[in-house]
């Protein structure tokens, strides 16, 4: 129940964001909307607001906002078909900027509330019934001497590899670990433990220190790494659109409501994690210049402007109405084999 309750929310949250950025965008230029619905299929309730009407339908898998004139020849002014055509694409554009909004946002308060991990010889984490824990090393200690070996401190990497160097070299034998703690120095003796898996000697810690942003360094670094991770998916939705790599990989609703699941169970900073991918994922796959996307729909306004007057409505609406039956049957397609995982 939890995680259909997260993934409900997580759902919700990035569609009524989609859809508002078109919403916005419309009440801003003068279009009309008539209905701005969350979620797909039969009607749940409904209220109306200054002539548009509010809408939960019963399949909380996607949501829409229909405008006066979209698919129709309308000659009431507001209508989406009269709108100057800088008005109709900035309206298209504004759902899929409206998610990686979101992302920013989200990240912001990730950077905020979690911060960013930094590789440094400071202990982030000391494993139970450890070497290191029995000795009294504690996270937040900084080790700045093994034995009589001073290290380094002005490159973290160099220092953390050090560190490591030092231990694995003693093997089984006692060693003496030097940590700054508050400012003071503490000296500790352990024994390091063999460890089968790596097949070496550790004393179980985890080095690093997260740092922790204010507001406007935070909202900087969200922004930075929004673009970063949006050219990553548009580099891998080009690998597979034009060489099917990670074809195996796509997921339904059903396997992400499972990913959501493990992410409950890891804690918050998961699902925040999570929820950051799904907003950018479902940004970007929506500038597909694919029927019945928010891409087809711009790609229909850039052939207007080209071809200097626009489509018939009914006939752009049809194309529209074939894309949305396709990708529902790529949808079930994809339903199916989630299923089977």
């Amino acid at each position: 129940m939890l995680t259909l309750l997260v993934a409900l929310l997580i759902f919700s949250i990035v569609i009524i964001f989609h859809e508002f950025g078109h919403f916005l965008a419309a009440r801003l230029v003068g279009i009309y909307a008539e209905e701005f619905s969350i979620g797909m299929g039969p009607k749940l309730f409904s209220f109306s607001s200054k002539g548009t009407q509010f809408s939960v339908r019963a399949l909380p898998i996607g949501g829409f906002v229909k405008f006066l004139g979209e698919d129709e020849t309308n000659d009431d002014p507001r209508a989406f078909n009269n709108a100057k055509l800088w008005k109709r694409i900035a309206v298209v554009l504004s759902g899929p900027i409206m998610n990686f909004l979101l992302a920013i946002l989200l990240l912001t308060g990730f950077y905020m509330a979690f911060g960013v991990y930094e590789i440094a010889p400071d202990i982030l984490e000391v494993a139970e019934n450890s070497p290191a824990e029995k000795a009294g090393l504690m996270p937040g200690d900084r080790i700045v001497q093994i034995d009589d070996t001073p290290i380094d401190l002005s490159d973290n990497e160099k220092a953390v590899e050090s560190i490591r160097t030092l231990i694995k070299e003693k093997g089984k034998n006692a060693l003496s670990i030097t940590v700054d703690r508050d400012g003071k120095d503490v000296i500790m003796e352990l024994v390091p433990q063999y460890n089968a898996e790596t097949d070496s000697y550790m004393i179980g810690i985890v080095f690093g220190r997260l740092k922790r942003f204010s507001l406007f360094p935070a909202l900087g670094t969200a922004f930075t790494q929004t673009g970063r991770i949006l050219v990553l998916m548009a580099d891998m939705l080009r690998g597979l659109i034009f060489r099917g790599q990670g074809i195996n990989e796509l997921m339904g609703p059903v396997g992400i409501v499972g990913e959501i699941g493990k992410a409950v169970q890891a804690g918050v900073q998961q699902v925040l994690s999570l929820a950051i991918l799904i907003t950018l994922n479902l940004g970007i796959m929506n500038l597909i210049p694919f029927p019945a996307l928010d891409g087809g729909r711009l790609v229909m306004l850039v052939f207007e402007g080209v071809r200097g007057k626009p489509m018939e409505p009914e006939k752009e609406g049809f194309i529209h109405f074939i894309g949305f039956v396709v990708l529902m049957l790529l949808m079930v397609m994809v339903t199916y084999k989630d299923l089977l995982r």
